[in-house]
């Protein structure tokens, strides 16, 4: 598999779609920007990863299939 494949993204639509549901109403476009801008700063690609691992129970040992 390539090693540069996008695996998860998130869209405007699910960013106004939270906004909905929590603020009951959509984000104008700067507040887009701001939250664009900074909602990387919380989400922890290791911990999500890390997390994926030991829901499936990988270990340092391959599977065999």
């Amino acid at each position: 598999m390539r090693r540069d494949k996008i695996v998860y993204s998130l869209c405007i639509g699910d960013i106004q779609d939270v906004a909905e549901e929590k603020l009951e109403r959509k984000l104008n476009e700067q507040e887009l920007k701001e939250v664009i801008e900074k909602v990387g700063d919380f989400i922890s690609w290791t911990d999500a990863i890390e997390n994926t691992f030991h829901d499936l129970r990988l270990t340092s040992e391959e599977r065999v299939y």
